[in-house]
């Protein structure tokens, strides 16, 4: 892409330029607009659009009292940037609805039977239908989606693949908002109807990502109970009556039914509550004693429990393995923490004996999204002009560190200014007593330091923000400084020093090493630690390390390469490492690095981990296999790829800011180099102290 006209040709015997930030090297933004999408007829690869109320809009009409009408987005930043969408308003009837045709019928085999849909609702857990009709066919409908939030754009997926619906027979979508309730004068908002999942799309595999074992009855064991309700239905752990197939495990769980239609067992606690960041997925095993039974597979938690409801088991006396997908929903990290499970649901068979074993899903990661919302987010066309574009590259300043003892964060702000369109560098601040990970505020003289002169080795941008306090008490700031002209530039590890007493006002630019870009910076025991990336053999990168007394001059310093690629979990960084962050935790006696990795690019990373030290020269990567923190799923914000994990402790819990690059809905490929309609926005994780350590095998 052109991101990489930056870099110096390796195999020449020269040095690749780094930008360790998501879009270090990109063009800049100046007029944003949406990436086309392909008309309904020639289906984008991944969804179809079949109501976008842009460049699709199927005319919804009703047939109740109540309203319908296609309304102008005022409010774009709300977590919905198209122009337009879809307005009702109830007026009290129970199954008040809209209805409308589509542009051709629906062809399944090719555009698949999952449907999507973005939603604004005026409550909780209001019932949503979504129904499917046709001319000489029986109308199918979904009726167990609800609404997962209050106020806030979020999507919801309609599922008719186990329907086994017919291609070009539907043609007709039917919608009922807070279906069976009475509620008169509330406002639902909905946008973009996707078709997705067919044989001519490439959906994201949700199975993919690491599972783990909730429950197999050998080695792992959860206690499941009964409702004093439900009773005579029996549970109990026995011994595997068919040990062939799939399972030949010795130890299963047992249900016999009691003849109640909705009878269900639900789990204990588990002992972390379920992560998503890495899909949504969850497997069981089942033996039936009959074909086609239904088995509801439930999660619950402090906030809406979710259902899976259309999973069959096809054959009866067979081990199988059923699936249930919650991937689409984007259900927030460390909420759900139980499952429920109903057997046979909506039957009344009573005695019929089920058997189920090895209960298995998403590992996700040890950082948790507490909020799936950036603390700084862009684009924002409310936003001052120097960071409306991108807003990333924190790097924070604890009150032990900082001159007025308050928190400070330096971050690196992209956009359109009076001389055009720069990178610069801003400080966010918050009380030492105070603090929360969004509770920033930012200071009214952004950008303290402003792009160079022309001719200076920034007078383009700075990049990837590095402070360091000096012996002296200084703020040293390390940054890659980005030189020349947007269709030929050039980078390099640059440095300034703080020139007051509160870290605001800096000095001109130093340039210390060409060709590479900035991971981070630390003083210790008298010497300067500075990290940057370095790309060599045939377009890999790696971390060096210049050891020196001068912080503004590193031409006689020791330099090493500290972290090298490959060796990571599921060797995930076997392509690039870069974007250290480094840091201590009180009472314990280790450096920890935060770094950045991929297995295909150079500058795209979908993942973290962290390495350890004693010296900060010589780092040994964690053993474990769950993941520290990959990026979002697809359809949120840092879809794409994520650099720099600023790791701070606070009263014995970890919070981490990090650059992600993306955009909120479904894009043609996320893995895709920084693709169309992204940006950097600044978001953050957390994960305790005690949890963190025992994950990296240090208590």
């Amino acid at each position: 892409m052109n991101d990489f006209k930056l870099m110096l040709a390796a195999l020449a015997g020269t040095v690749t330029l780094v930008g360790a930030c998501g879009c270090s090297h990109l063009e800049p933004i100046v007029n944003y607009q949406p990436p086309v999408v392909t008309p309904p007829d020639e289906p984008q690869t991944g969804y179809k659009v079949i109501c976008d109320f842009e460049t699709v809009d199927i005319g919804f009409a009703t047939n109740d009292a109540l309203q319908y009408s296609v309304v102008e987005n005022t409010d774009k930043e709300s977590g919905n940037a198209s122009d337009h969408y879809g307005q009702v308003i109830s007026a009290g009837g129970q199954w008040e609805l809209i209805y409308s045709e589509v542009l051709e019928p629906f062809d399944f085999t090719r555009d698949g039977a999952v449907f999507t849909m973005k939603v604004k609702a005026p409550k909780v857990n209001g019932h949503i239908y979504f129904k499917l009709e046709g001319n000489g066919v029986e109308a199918k409908e979904i009726t167990d989606v609800t609404s997962l939030v209050a106020d806030q754009w979020h999507t919801l997926t309609y599922d008719f693949t186990s329907f086994g619906l017919p291609d070009n027979a539907y043609n007709k979508i039917v919608l009922l908002f807070d279906a069976g309730e009475t509620g008169s004068g509330e406002t639902w908002l909905f946008d973009d109807i996707f078709q997705t999942g067919g044989s001519g799309a490439e959906p994201e595999t949700p199975a993919n990502g690491r599972m783990q074992m909730f429950c197999d009855f050998d080695n792992i064991t959860l206690q499941f109970n009964v409702n004093e309700a439900d009773k005579p239905m029996t549970y109990e752990v026995c011994d595997n009556p068919s040990r062939s197939g799939i399972n030949t495990s010795g130890k299963v769980g047992h249900v016999v039914s009691g003849g109640h239609e909705w009878e269900l067992i639900w789990s204990e606690k588990l002992d972390k509550a379920l992560m998503f960041s890495d899909g949504g997925v969850f497997r069981m095993k089942v033996l039936s004693p009959k074909a086609n039974g239904k088995v509801y597979f439930k999660i619950e938690g402090s906030q809406p429990a979710q259902e899976i409801t259309d999973v069959v088991v096809p054959q009866a006396g067979v081990w199988t393995q059923l699936e249930y997908d919650f991937s689409s929903r984007n259900l927030p990290d460390g909420v759900y923490n139980n499952f429920v499970i109903l057997f046979d649901a909506g039957e009344t068979g009573s005695g019929e004996h089920w058997y189920f074993d090895d209960i298995e899903g998403p590992a996700g990661t040890l950082m948790r999204r507490t909020v799936q919302t950036p603390v700084l987010a862009a684009p924002d066309d409310a936003a001052p002009a120097w960071r409306g574009v991108h807003v990333a590259n924190a790097a924070v300043l604890t009150p032990d560190e900082t001159p007025d003892g308050n928190w400070m964060m330096y971050v690196r702000g992209s956009g359109n200014v009076s001389t055009g369109y720069h990178d610069q560098i801003g400080i966010f601040t918050q009380e030492a007593d105070a603090f929360t990970p969004a509770g920033w505020q930012e200071y009214p003289s952004n950008p303290v330091i402003h792009h160079g002169d022309p001719g200076t080795c920034d007078e383009l941008n700075l990049l990837d923000c590095a402070p360091c306090v000096g012996k002296d008490g200084r703020i040293y700031f390390y940054y890659q400084a980005v030189r020349g002209t947007m269709e030929a530039r050039s980078g390099s590890l640059a440095v300034r020093a703080s020139t007051d007493e509160a870290g605001y006002a800096f000095s001109d630019a130093i340039q210390l090493k060409d060709g590479v870009g900035c991971s981070d910076a630390v003083y210790h025991d008298g010497k300067y630690y500075i990290f940057y990336g370095y790309g060599y053999g045939d377009g890999q990168l790696k971390v060096d390390c210049a050891v020196t007394e001068d912080p503004l001059d590193i031409s006689s310093a020791q330099v090493q390469t500290v972290l090298l690629p490959g060796g990571g979990p599921d060797n995930f960084d076997s392509r690039s490492v870069n974007g250290t962050r480094i840091f201590r935790l009180e009472g314990v006696d280790k450096w920890f690095m935060v770094y950045q990795g991929s297995a295909v690019h150079f500058d795209f990373p979908d993942r973290f981990h962290v390495a350890y030290s004693d010296d900060l020269l010589n780092w040994t990567k964690v053993d474990n296999d769950l993941p520290f923190f990959k990026r979002g799923q697809a359809g949120t914000w840092d879809q794409g790829g994520i650099w720099f994990g600023e790791v701070v402790e606070y009263q014995d819990q970890l919070y981490m800011f990090y650059e992600g690059w993306g955009c909120v809905g479904e894009v043609p490929d996320r893995d895709e180099e920084y693709f169309a309609g992204g940006n950097s926005s600044t978001g953050f994780a957390t994960v305790s102290k005690a949890d963190f350590l025992d994950w990296c095998g240090l208590e």
